[in-house]
C-alpha cells in the first residue's frame, strides 16, 4: 500500500515538473528578459485606442526578435495567470497602436511575449492592469513628440524638447508632463506645462536617453506620446563644424577684426588686421568676395591706404540700400560700394560738438532695421557709450546724409565688443565689455532701437566679449559662437572660446557645441576672437579671428 501510494507521488511530481517547464525546443535559448513600459501599470482614463510601448528584447546569437501583445478584460483573468488573448502577433516593433477601440470603462491586463527565430520566448517581467475612460469624458487627442528626432545622435548637453500640441474632444484645457531618463524614461521632470517645448541641460556626454509626454485635461484624462531616444554628443567632440579651408586666402597667415557680409549672392571679406607668409602686414583695407560660399575666395580690391575706406581691424559693415556700407572705425564716417572696387565717402550734416552727429568710435555696431542704418554703442575717446544714432542714407541737396540720435541713453550699460543682430523683427544686444573691463552675458532686445528691455542678466553661455551673433538665412534661429571669455569647463579662466549656442525666440538659448579646452588638434574647431560669421544655405558660414594671439587663415561651416 506504501509502495503505492509512492508510485503515485512520483507519478504527480514528474507531471508538475515537465508542465512548469518552457515550450521551448530542447537546445534553444531564450530572449533576454524585459518589462513594460506604456500603458503604465494602474493608469486610469486611457484612451480607446493607446499606444502599447515595452523595452526591447534580443536574442542571445543576434536571432531575429519578434513580440505577442495580449490584452484581456482583467475580469477574465484569474489571479497570478496571463491574460491568453493574443491581440496582436510577430511584431517586429516594441511599439504598437490599436485600431480596434477597447471598451469604456473597462479594466484591462496587458503584457508580451517576446519570441526569437530559433524557437525560444521570454514573458515580460510583469503584466500590467489599466482602466479605459469614460464615454463621455475621453482624453486628450493623439499627438506626437517633434525634436530631438527619434535616435537622433550628436545632441549637445542642454536641449530642448518638443511635441505637438494635442487637443481634448470636449475642449477642456491641456496641460503637459515629461518624462525622461537614461535608456528608460522614469523621472517626471516636468510637470503642468502649458506650452509644447522643455529646455533641457546638463545631460551626460554620450550617453542615450529616452523620453515622453503626457498630454492631461483638467479632468486628469491621460494620453501619452510614444517613446523617443536620442544619444548625447562625446564631451570632445567638435560639434558639427566643418572645415572648409586651413588656408582661405593665398599667401596670409591669418586676419582678425575683419567684417563679413553677403551681397548680391556674393559673400565679401572688408578689411581687418592682416599677417602676410612674410611677416608683413597690418591694417588693411582690402576686399574679397566668395560666389561659393566661403570655399574660395577671389581679391577684388588690393590694399589701398589712400583709397576706399579707412583701413581697420575696428569697423562694421552691412548691406543698406541695396550697397555695401562700411562705417569705419576709430572715425565718425561711412563709405559706401555697389561692386567692393569703387568707394564713395558719404559726407554728413551733423557736428559733434553740437550733438547733432556721433563721436568717432571703435567697436561699435551696426544694423540696418526697417529702412534705416543704425549704430549702437562703442568706445569714443576712451568714453564707453550706449546710445544709438541712425540715418535713412539718403542724400540731401548738397550729397550729405543726416544722421539722428534716437536715444543717449538705451537703458544697457555702456559697453565694447558686443554683439548686435535683428531677429523676429527685434533688435537684440549680447555681451561685450563694460567700463572696468568686466565681461557681460546679458540680453537686451527692442522694437524701435530706443527703448531696451532686459531680455536676461544672465544667458546659459559665459560671459564673453568680441563674438559672434549671427541669423540663420531663414530667418528660424539666431546664433551666439566664439568670443573672448570665460571657459565653461573652469569656471574662471579666460579663453577664445568655441562654443556654440541657438535660439528660435530670442529667449531659450540652447548650446549646440560645448567649448573644447583643448582646440590644438587639427580637426577641431579653433577658439576664437574678432572672426565674422554669415548665415549661408544650412549653414553658419565661419571665418578666421584669433586664438589667442594666433591669427587664423580658415573657414568653417556650421549647420543650422
Amino acid at each position: 500500500m506504501k509502495i503505492s501510494k509512492f508510485i503515485l507521488f512520483l507519478c504527480s511530481l514528474i507531471v508538475t515538473i515537465s508542465c512548469s517547464k518552457e515550450d521551448t525546443p530542447e537546445g534553444t535559448t531564450n530572449p533576454s528578459s524585459f518589462n513594460l513600459l506604456l500603458v503604465s501599470n494602474n493608469a486610469t482614463e486611457v484612451s480607446f485606442t493607446p499606444t502599447f510601448t515595452w523595452q526591447e528584447s534580443s536574442g542571445p546569437n543576434g536571432e531575429t526578435i519578434t513580440y505577442d501583445l495580449y490584452i484581456q478584460k482583467a475580469n477574465e483573468v484569474p489571479d497570478g495567470s496571463l491574460p491568453t488573448q493574443l491581440y496582436s502577433g510577430n511584431l517586429t516593433t516594441n511599439t504598437h497602436t490599436l485600431t480596434t477601440p477597447l471598451l469604456a470603462s473597462t479594466a484591462y491586463k496587458w503584457y508580451v511575449k517576446s519570441k526569437n527565430s530559433s524557437g525560444g520566448s521570454t514573458n515580460s517581467s510583469s503584466v500590467f492592469s489599466f482602466v479605459t475612460a469614460e464615454v463621455d469624458n475621453l482624453p486628450p487627442e493623439e499627438f506626437f513628440l517633434l525634436l530631438p528626432l527619434d535616435n537622433e545622435i550628436d545632441i549637445p548637453s542642454s536641449t530642448v524638447l518638443t511635441w505637438e500640441a494635442s487637443s481634448d474632444p470636449e475642449g477642456r484645457p491641456i496641460s503637459y508632463r515629461v518624462f525622461l531618463g537614461i535608456n528608460i524614461p522614469d523621472t517626471q521632470i516636468g510637470n503642468n506645462l502649458p506650452d509644447t517645448s522643455l529646455p533641457v541641460g546638463s545631460l551626460l556626454p554620450n550617453t542615450v536617453y529616452a523620453w515622453y509626454v503626457q498630454a492631461l485635461d483638467d479632468a486628469g484624462n491621460i494620453r501619452n506620446s510614444s517613446i523617443f531616444q536620442f544619444t548625447t554628443a562625446d564631451s570632445s567632440s567638435s560639434g558639427n563644424y566643418i572645415l572648409v579651408s586651413s588656408n582661405s586666402i593665398p599667401g596670409q597667415q591669418g586676419r582678425f577684426g575683419h567684417q563679413m557680409v553677403d551681397y548680391n549672392g556674393k559673400l565679401y571679406i572688408i578689411g581687418g588686421s592682416v599677417l602676410n607668409d612674410d611677416n608683413t602686414g597690418g591694417e588693411y583695407n582690402d576686399v574679397w568676395s566668395s560666389d561659393d560660399e566661403g570655399d574660395t575666395w577671389t581679391l577684388v580690391k588690393g590694399n589701398t591706404p589712400e583709397i576706399g575706406f579707412v583701413r581697420s581691424d575696428e569697423h562694421q559693415a552691412v548691406v543698406f540700400n541695396n550697397e555695401i556700407w562700411v562705417l569705419n572705425g576709430n572715425r565718425n564716417t561711412a563709405h559706401k560700394s555697389s561692386d567692393g572696387v569703387t568707394w564713395e565717402n558719404m559726407q554728413f550734416t551733423g557736428n559733434v560738438s553740437m550733438g547733432t552727429h556721433y563721436d568717432p568710435r571703435h567697436q561699435h555696431q551696426a544694423v540696418v532695421f526697417n529702412g534705416r542704418l543704425y549704430i549702437i554703442g562703442g568706445s569714443a575717446g576712451g568714453i564707453l557709450r550706449n546710445d544709438v544714432w541712425s540715418t535713412d542714407g539718403v542724400p540731401d541737396n548738397d550729397g550729405k546724409i543726416t544722421w539722428i540720435k534716437e536715444t543717449d541713453d538705451a537703458g544697457f550699460e555702456p559697453r565694447v565688443g558686443h554683439q548686435v543682430v535683428i531677429f523676429n523683427n527685434k533688435f537684440y544686444l549680447t555681451g561685450g565689455y563694460i567700463q572696468g573691463g568686466q565681461r557681460m552675458n546679458d540680453v537686451w532686445s527692442s522694437t524701435d532701437g530706443i527703448n531696451w528691455t532686459l531680455v536676461t542678466a544672465a544667458a546659459p553661455y559665459t560671459e564673453r566679449t568680441e563674438h559672434v551673433l549671427v541669423v540663420q538665412k531663414d530667418g528660424q534661429a539666431m546664433w551666439l559662437i566664439g568670443g573672448d571669455g570665460i571657459d565653461p569647463n573652469t569656471g574662471t579662466t579666460v579663453d577664445s572660446l568655441n562654443d556654440s549656442w541657438k535660439t528660435t525666440n530670442g529667449t531659450d538659448w540652447v548650446e549646440e557645441s560645448h567649448h573644447v579646452t583643448d582646440d590644438t588638434p587639427s580637426n577641431v574647431f579653433k577658439g576664437r576672437k574678432e572672426f565674422d560669421a554669415v548665415g549661408g544655405n544650412g549653414h553658419i558660414i565661419i571665418t578666421m579671428g584669433k586664438n589667442g594671439t594666433q591669427l587664423l587663415n580658415d573657414t568653417w561651416k556650421r549647420p543650422n
